[in-house]
């Protein structure tokens, strides 16, 4: 490389340096944070005028949701009933469910409750409100932090 060709070469990169340190406008976008969430399913038989409840554990703070699934005459796989039953979360508190949030519900897909939730250890309680005729086998999905 000739002298004159090496200087040009020399001022065109170190305008390139130059050019390159001047005006950044690079911005960044802020991260967030997904919260995982698990899912457990509960289940047991209800008998009338019974209650039941069971415990579990959120991780760190989220929203929990919580849907039954399903009833189900004690023992029968196939037939489902639309009976109303009592539906609530809360903390464990000796032998039994505190309920801080609760409804009255049908069995279906779509959750019946959503709850903000911090780190620590809750309870789902299902009971029969007067509505149960039967012994009937539940299914309750709880997605939580």
């Amino acid at each position: 490389m000739s002298k004159p060709m090496l200087r040009a070469f020399v001022i065109v990169l170190l305008g390139a340096v130059a050019a390159a340190g001047c005006g950044n406008d690079t911005t960044t976008s802020p991260t967030t944070t997904e919260v995982s969430r698990g899912s457990e399913v509960f289940g047991g038989t209800l008998g009338i005028g019974d209650s039941q409840f069971w415990s579990f554990t959120a991780v760190s703070p989220g929203t929990t949701d919580v849907t039954l699934v399903s009833l189900r005459p004690a023992g029968n796989l196939t037939t489902t009933f639309n009976t109303v039953v009592g539906l609530g979360l809360g903390t464990p508190q000796a032998t039994d469910c505190a309920l801080s949030n609760a409804t009255n519900t049908a069995p279906g897909l779509k959750t019946q409750l959503t709850v903000a939730t911090n780190s620590s250890t809750y309870c789902i309680k299902i009971a029969d409100v007067g509505n149960l005729t039967t012994t009937v086998d539940y299914t309750i999905r709880v997605v939580h932090p």
